[in-house]
């Protein structure tokens, strides 16, 4: 209920900080406004007490020596600045009146109560004409008749309560204070690691899978999840790994019974003379060269991630092996009404194998001819950056959603936009990957603004003569 008070995008620690924030200063407010109206019940209290002592015994000394004596007693300093007397008669004339500075501005009452009786008091609050103070006084009929009126401000009373609020004030921003003590104990060891942790479940989400949950401050539940996550992702990888291994060493394995199956089929092709038992051998030997390419492409791609791939290196022209291969799939471009455009401006001779290269784009062509729908556009441009080239493939097609951008380049991974009417296993982008790392580059793609997709092979592009004897 408390989280719909902030907006979304708020951090956590901003939003605890907030609502701690809040809740001291509706405490504090709180416990001001009852203290200063319990305070002001108090002192209220003792204000109508004083009032009524002082009246009584200004009353004593009156019936006792009349007038006299009360002069006499304001004459010595006997009273309060905040403090006022005043005797009048039954209409209302004044005999006597001591009004300090401090109480001026009060309207008296014009007239005497009448329904009095004597000894009897009468209390009643009296406005300033102008500020806020008000004036509790207190009226008594005396022996001869008169009356006898006292009054006191509470202007001191407002200024204890003002003062012991202040002092309330800053005990709640001291109290505040302390209160962000645990906020930053929570920060630091809850909300900073939940945030390291969110972190590396994105690199986990974007296919880096050697990232691991941080929390070395946390607190000890955290670090007992992080630890148990941990171990689950090591698990994984050790089954990823081993499960990688075994494809490896199986395609290894059946590398040579393939080749022994294959040549025995062969014999038997050319040896029958029965047409059905031929096209059945030659069915069967299609299949065999469709897994011996299988096999060979693991094969190729473990020696290419671990840079053990040999290659037969020799100085190309970049520029014309793309246009070689754009004049080799020109025709089929035609055929899916897609047009096929070559970019490639400048000559770069480098040192690289051919094959492999050729394979690699070569792949990068088939996925964009696949996905691209009638009257698109593919591009294949070479573009050159110092020692560097990059040979990309953009196309017009549905494009990459965002979990594909990393995830597509393990083997046996497919990107969201394919169906069972485009063919593959998932190992073409994992080979292009491992022919550019063999060569010391890499690959890489992205979803283009204006739509559709682009992959790119990054190439050394150094003196070749150099990197040749390098070599």
């Amino acid at each position: 209920m408390l989280s719909k008070l902030f907006p979304e995008r708020l951090p956590s620690t901003w939003r605890l900080g907030l609502l701690l924030a809040v809740l001291m200063a509706c405490s504090t407010a709180l416990c001001i406004s009852v203290a200063g109206w319990a305070m002001k019940q108090n002192l209220s209290s003792i204000a109508r007490t004083v009032v009524l002592d002082d009246l009584g015994e200004y009353a004593v000394l009156y019936n006792r020596n009349g007038l006299k004596e009360i002069k006499d007693v304001f004459a010595a300093g006997g009273h309060e600045n905040d403090q006022a007397v005043r005797i009048t008669q039954p209409d209302g004339t004044v005999l006597f009146e001591q009004i300090p500075l401090a109480v001026e501005g009060y309207r008296w009452p014009a007239r005497s109560p009448k329904k009095l009786k004597t000894s009897e008091t009468l209390l009643m609050t009296i406005p300033h004409m102008e500020k806020t103070q008000e004036l509790l006084a207190g009226c008594q009929v005396l022996a001869d008749g008169n009356f006898l009126w006292f009054g006191r401000t509470d202007a001191e009373d407002r200024a204890y309560v003002e003062h012991i609020r202040g002092h309330l004030w800053l005990a709640g921003l001291a109290s505040t204070c302390f209160m962000l003590l645990p906020l930053w104990w929570f920060v630091r060891h809850v909300l900073r690691p939940v945030q390291d942790m969110m972190q590396s479940t994105r690199k986990l989400a974007e296919g880096h899978t050697d990232a691991r949950l941080q929390a070395p401050g946390a607190v000890p539940e955290l670090r007992a999840f992080a630890t148990a996550f941990n171990n689950g992702l090591d698990r994984i990888d050790a089954l990823t790994a081993e499960l990688q291994s075994a494809n490896d060493n199986l395609a290894h394995e059946l590398r040579t019974p393939l080749a022994r199956i294959r040549g025995n089929l062969e014999t038997y092709h050319d040896h029958i003379d029965n047409e059905v038992a031929r096209d059945a051998a030659a069915r069967g030997l299609e299949e065999i060269d469709r897994a011996a390419e299988l096999v060979q492409t693991i094969l190729t791609t473990r020696a290419g991630e671990h840079k053990a791939l040999k290659l037969h290196l020799e100085i190309i022209d970049l520029r014309q092996l793309l246009s070689d291969l754009h004049d080799l799939y020109k025709a089929a471009a035609e055929e899916r009404g897609l047009s096929f455009v070559l970019e490639a401006s400048e000559s770069r001779w480098v040192l690289l194998d051919r094959q492999r290269i050729n394979q690699a784009v070569a792949n990068l062509l088939d996925n964009a001819f696949a996905y691209t729908p009638r009257g698109g556009i593919i591009t294949l441009v070479l573009t050159l950056h110092g020692e560097e080239a990059r040979i990309s493939v953009s196309d017009t097609g549905p494009g990459l959603a965002q979990t594909d951008l990393t995830k597509i380049w393990q083997r046996f991974t497919r990107g969201s936009a394919s169906s069972a009417s485009t063919p593959g296993m998932g190992l073409g982008l994992s080979l292009v990957r491992a022919l550019a790392h063999a060569h010391g580059g890499q690959a890489g793609c992205r979803n283009r603004d204006e739509g559709g997709a682009e992959f790119w092979i990054d190439l050394p592009a150094g003196d070749p003569l150099v990197s040749a004897n390098v070599v």
